[in-house]
């Protein structure tokens, strides 16, 4: 149970080390752990820039040694300041860290740059302490912030600090007084944060671990946490606030459109002499998506934009001339050419779901920052997000969907929630033509088809490694689908630069053992790929509900020819198991000496309630077990090896 203490730690000198923190062996209440986190410290000067972290932490067995190699993530335009570290031995002698931690890319997102430093404790043993602090700044003010409150450890104290910045905020009030709000969440009552108004503490005891789940939704959405932003009037009301920002928005975005001749000629252009609507609108968005995308670059360097001659676009007219804008810039410019084409186009700003979902109390705008476009075809309100390099027409990346997105018009607009794309938008089919040799071994080829999220996801992906790096890929995740010890090798690939056709990988592969042999007979399992979804559904209970970010199909087929000598005996029979939005399907059948297996599943939701873990858990272990079902092959004779 979390409980609430009165003394603040805002000194950047080491704690004394106490022999309670010496003796502790456990985690409070006899919980199993390999660590326990003993103090922690955030300290945040929103004047000065800076911010303060401070870990503790006690080392339990010889899992928990792994605390001692630390990663401090470094988000984008955030540099560290300095970093100390050291180790104290159970006796309580102490050996300081002199090495020079080194940087690590740990993630890079299409929008962000995520850095590390990385570096590895001296002399740890199971009863050290281990512990580290560090100063980070940053340039661009009025950061919005988060005080993250539960870890992946049990904390026996945390300390919060926050300096809130004081001064003048432009907004359309002139220079309106900066002020300081924030919202908590899965907080215990009595944890309140103490404002004073220039400084906001929080002080804890007993934080409970974070145990995050498999397939579980955002987890940022469910660890207790604070968080902050700021703003002028506004904030006082969520509703003024984001009615306030879509004006602004949309007067924006019409000002960049404007009225343009050139817009209407080359619509006229692009749409040639079709006269089907869809069609029509397919010709203008094929056309956007050819518009050189700089969202998904890197950030250069001012004499690297000076040397390339990279002008800002003032106006839909300069992207098209240009060649290139941003993703909101391209996203507009489809807008103006849907328009002057006789569509009725409006613009959505859109929130992500993949670090966390939308909250309207939180009121940040950095929660819309992104745009994609609603058309009307034929009477119906249809998504697409231009935008996204190689995003299909029709579809809207996952990310986007399914969370409101604010629909923008001249009053300020309002709130709407971009439609989840049905399962058969997105699949992977994955089709084998393979031999099986008489000691058990598979050969052979394999084909894989992404489509829709999926095969956007890869492309995506793609453009942030080099030719070596989409091979070692692609083969890294079929060698995940196959059986351990799988051999994998690329062929060759199709589609890397298309938003609408197929991504298709040509693969050759070897799998050693993979028939079962007892005496005459092999035993052969009625799936060549394994099925990844079944790490969700290993416990018994969930505390999290169970998510996907997409709805998928997955389509196997399995052509497989049995040894010279051998007889398919016995196949196991098909199965349909069916649930409200999840559904597999297997077909096996023998013609001659070749094996011929199928297999479908449709997840149709991307969230289900823990109530419905249970049978969710029965229908994967169901698919699971369809799986490893077995065909067997019987020796009829002996082969002939006189040639």
């Amino acid at each position: 149970m979390v409980s609430v203490i009165s003394v603040g730690q805002r000194s950047e000198e080491w704690l004394p080390v106490t022999s309670q923190d010496l003796k502790i062996n456990s985690v409070p209440g006899g919980r199993e752990a390999d660590a326990i986190q003993l103090y922690y410290a955030d300290s945040r000067d929103d004047i000065h820039n800076y911010q303060f972290i401070y870990h503790r932490i006690k080392i339990l067995n010889e899992e928990g040694k792994a605390y001692a190699n630390v990663e401090i993530p470094v988000p984008p335009d955030y540099s560290i300041a300095s970093i100390q570290a050291r180790t104290i031995h159970p006796d309580g002698s102490i050996v300081e860290f002199k090495g020079k931690p080194y940087e690590k890319l740990i993630t890079r997102s299409r929008e962000n740059k995520f850095v590390a430093k990385i570096f590895s404790m001296p002399s740890v043993t199971v009863g050290s302490i281990v512990e580290y602090k560090y100063g980070m700044n940053w340039e661009k003010y009025l950061y919005d912030s988060t005080w993250t409150v539960q870890h992946s450890l049990y904390t026996m104290k945390e300390s919060f600090w926050l300096r809130t910045y004081k001064g003048a905020i432009h907004t359309k009030h002139v220079a309106d007084q900066t002020r300081l709000s924030y919202v908590y969440s899965n907080m215990p009552p009595e944890a309140v944060p103490k404002d004073n108004g220039s400084v906001i503490e929080l002080q804890l005891e007993n934080v409970p671990a974070f145990k995050r789940e498999k397939n579980m939704p955002p987890e940022d959405n469910f660890k207790a946490e604070v968080r902050f932003f700021y703003g002028g009037r506004e904030i006082e009301s969520p509703e003024v606030f984001w009615q306030d920002l879509g004006k602004e928005w949309y007067s924006k975005a019409e000002r960049f459109i404007g009225d343009h001749p050139e817009i209407k000629r080359a619509a006229t252009e692009s749409i040639g002499v079709e006269v089907d609507p869809e069609k029509r609108l397919r010709k203008l968005y094929a056309r956007v998506q050819k518009v050189r995308n700089l969202s998904i670059e890197r950030q250069r360097t001012r004499i690297e934009r000076k040397k390339e001659d990279l002008k800002p676009n003032e106006s839909v007219l300069d992207v098209l001339t240009h060649g290139y804008g941003s993703q909101n810039e391209i996203a507009e410019l489809f807008a103006a050419l849907a328009r002057v084409s006789g569509f009725e186009a409006d613009l959505l700003r859109v929130s992500s779901r993949k670090e966390r979902v939308f909250d309207s109390k939180v009121l940040s705008e950095r929660q819309l920052e992104l745009e994609i476009v609603s058309v009307k075809l034929n009477d119906k309100d249809v998504y697409l997000d231009p935008g996204t390099k190689f995003c299909p027409f029709g579809l809207v990346a996952w990310m986007y969907t399914s969370v409101p997105a604010l629909k923008l018009n001249k009053d300020g607009g309002h709130f709407v929630v971009v439609p989840t794309p049905t399962a058969d938008q997105t699949f992977t089919r994955r089709i084998a033509n393979v031999s099986l040799a008489a000691e058990g071994s598979l050969k052979g080829e394999v084909i894989v088809e992404f489509k829709g999220n999926e095969a956007l996801e890869h492309r995506l992906d793609a453009l942030e490694t080099d030719e070596a790096g989409k091979r070692n890929n692609l083969e890294d995740e079929l060698k995940d689908w196959l059986p351990d010890g799988s051999v994998v090798q690329l062929k060759d690939v199709q589609g890397w630069e298309s938003s609408e056709d197929s991504l298709l990988a040509y693969f050759n592969v070897s799998v050693p053992s993979f028939a079962s042999k007892t005496g005459k007979r092999l035993l052969v399992p009625a799936n060549v790929f394994r099925s990844r979804q079944n790490e969700a559904f290993l416990q018994t209970e969930r505390h999290y509900p169970v998510y996907f970010p997409y709805t998928y199909e997955e389509l196997d087929s399995v052509t497989l020819q049995a040894p010279e000598g051998y007889t398919i005996t016995s196949v196991p029979k098909g199965q349909d198991v069916i649930l409200a939005s999840t559904r597999f399907k297997t077909a096996r059948s023998s013609q001659g000496n070749e094996l011929l297996q199928t297999r479908a599943l449709v997840v149709n939701s991307i969230y289900f309630q823990t109530e419905k873990y249970l049978e969710l858990k029965d229908f994967f272990n169901k698919l699971l077990a369809a799986d490893e079902e077995q065909t067997v092959l019987e020796q009829s004779s002996a082969p002939d090896k006189s040639n």
